[in-house]
C-alpha cells in the first residue's frame, strides 16, 4: 500500500469509458509534471484498486502492465518525464 503523505502523494482519478477504465494520475504538485492515463479494463482495474488498498503490490495485482505503466498507476511519472529527471549517463 503507498505511503501517503501531504503534498507528496499523487493525486488519482477514475472514469468509466464503456467496458474500460480510464484511471488518471497526476505527480505531487511540486513536481510540476503533467497527469498520465491508462485504460484498465474491469478485472484490472479492481485489482489496481486491491494493490491501492491491500497487501498486494502492484507488480503482483498487474503482472501484464509493463514497468513504465505500473510507475504510472503507482505515481503519474511517465517514461519520458523520468528520462528529463534523471538522463543516461552519457557513458552508458
Amino acid at each position: 500500500m503507498p505511503i501517503e503523505m501531504p503534498g507528496f502523494t499523487p493525486t488519482r482519478s477514475a472514469a468509466k469509458d464503456g467496458n474500460m477504465w480510464i484511471v488518471t494520475v497526476a505527480p505531487p504538485p511540486f513536481m510540476n509534471l503533467p497527469p498520465q492515463s491508462l485504460r484498465l479494463t474491469e478485472d484490472q482495474y479492481n485489482r489496481y484498486l486491491s494493490s491501492l488498498s491491500g497487501p498486494l503490490l502492484i507488480q503482483e495485482a498487474l503482472p501484464e502492465l509493463t514497468i513504465d505503466e505500473r510507475e504510472i498507476l503507482l505515481s503519474g511519472i511517465g517514461p519520458a518525464d523520468w528520462d528529463r529527471m534523471f538522463p543516461p549517463d552519457e557513458d552508458e
